[in-house]
């Protein structure tokens, strides 16, 4: 496995400014061939630094709808079911879970009503309570620097460098610093399996 160099963040700069610009632009961009920059683009979806190329729909100008930020404090014990309902309510477009267990959702709302659209998905006796805060202006930023950019292994938590290992397991590619990590991680794994079977 690589080490990610200036042209890998640089492409992935790149990409985070249009996620659907043309290998062949970019390839422009980075001094490189268009299936240089293809080979690296998978390689960077391989090593799990690219989980997907998205949209970002504004649903405001879709349906006039209104933009809100809604802190949900639940019980300590509901924290995990709050989360999941959350995340399942109607013109959800992000979640966030604080250390403290509040959940920041952040969403579009057809209408003003926010305690029924809550109750669409959620058990208000879950929460403690809930702050709503309609926003007047939001935007995405997404930006890539090399300032602290680097992948950890899965198990220890160490950089990964150039002798690291990627592999997939159970569907979802890991990154571990090394084989040994790689095979506790293998074995905790089907372990957890089988103990499921």
């Amino acid at each position: 496995m690589r080490d990610l160099d200036e042209t890998d963040l640089e492409i992935l700069e790149l990409l985070t400014e249009d996620a659907r610009r043309p290998y062949s632009e970019i390839a422009d961009h980075v001094g490189l061939t268009p299936p240089a920059v293809s080979d690296r683009i998978s390689r960077l979806e391989e090593q799990g630094v690219i989980q997907g190329f998205t949209i970002d729909v504004d649903r405001e100008k879709l349906r006039g709808e209104t933009a809100a930020l809604v802190e949900l404090e639940p019980t300590p014990a509901a924290v995990d079911d709050v989360y999941r309902a959350a995340a399942d309510l109607e013109g959800v477009e992000g979640i966030y879970e604080g250390m403290d267990g509040r959940i920041l959702v952040q969403a579009t709302l057809a209408g003003n009503d926010v305690r029924s659209w809550l109750e669409t998905e959620l058990d208000l006796a879950d929460l403690e309570g809930y702050d709503v805060t309609l926003l007047s202006r939001s935007d995405r930023v997404v930006g890539v620097s090399a300032d602290g950019f680097a992948l950890e292994c899965v198990v220890c938590g160490k950089e990964v460098t150039g002798d690291g290992v990627t592999a997939t397991v159970g569907g979802k590619v890991k990154t571990f610093c090394c084989t040994s990590c790689e095979d506790r991680y293998v074995s905790r794994y089907e372990s957890h399996q089988d103990a499921l079977e």
